[in-house]
C-alpha cells in the first residue's frame, strides 16, 4: 500500500524550519541564524558538515549568515512540495584573499552552524552553471533563487 504525507503536514514541517509566525514549536533542528556555505564539490544527502569541499578550506570568505525567518523567506505554501524561497538578496563577499586551490563554486549548502566541525546541513544544492570566482568577487543569490521543497512523492 503507497502513502504519503498531507500538503499540511508538509508545510508544517517546513514552517517549523524557517521558525514562522504560528508554525509548530521547534524544539529540534531549527536554528535562529542560518549559514549559507559554498563548496567547490557538488553535494548529496551524505554530505556533512565534517566533510572537505568548502570553499578556501572553510574560509569565512565564501559563507554568509542570515536570520531563519519570514523576512528572508517566503512562508511555505501549503503545496505538495511544500516550498519556500529567499525573498531578499543574499550576497557572499569573497573579500581579499589569496586564491584557493579550487576557484569554481558548484555547489551551496545552508547549515545550523559556519563550524567545519559540528551543525547540522539542512539544505544543499547545485550552483548552475558553475562560477568562477577571483578575489573580491561578489556572489549574490538574487530574489527567489534559493528554493527549498519538501514531498511530492509518496512513501511505501
Amino acid at each position: 500500500m503507497a502513502g504519503g504525507f498531507s500538503a499540511e503536514f508538509l508545510q508544517d514541517v517546513m514552517q517549523t524550519i524557517q521558525e514562522a509566525t504560528g508554525a509548530p514549536v521547534a524544539d529540534g533542528p531549527a536554528a535562529s541564524t542560518w549559514h549559507l556555505v559554498l563548496t567547490h564539490t557538488t553535494l548529496n544527502d551524505t554530505y556533512l558538515i565534517t566533510d572537505t569541499g568548502r570553499m578556501a578550506q572553510g574560509s569565512t570568505d565564501f559563507q554568509t549568515s542570515f536570520i531563519n525567518s519570514t523576512a528572508s523567506w517566503t512562508l511555505a505554501s501549503a503545496t505538495s512540495p511544500s516550498s519556500f524561497q529567499n525573498k531578499v538578496v543574499i550576497t557572499v563577499t569573497t573579500g581579499n584573499f589569496s586564491a584557493p586551490s579550487e576557484t569554481t563554486i558548484k555547489g551551496w549548502f545552508v547549515a545550523s552552524s559556519a563550524s567545519t566541525s559540528a551543525g547540522t546541513i539542512y539544505a544543499w544544492g547545485d550552483v548552475t552553471p558553475n562560477q568562477v570566482v577571483s578575489t573580491g568577487n561578489t556572489v549574490q543569490f538574487s530574489t527567489g533563487d534559493l528554493v527549498l521543497s519538501m514531498g511530492g512523492g509518496t512513501a511505501t
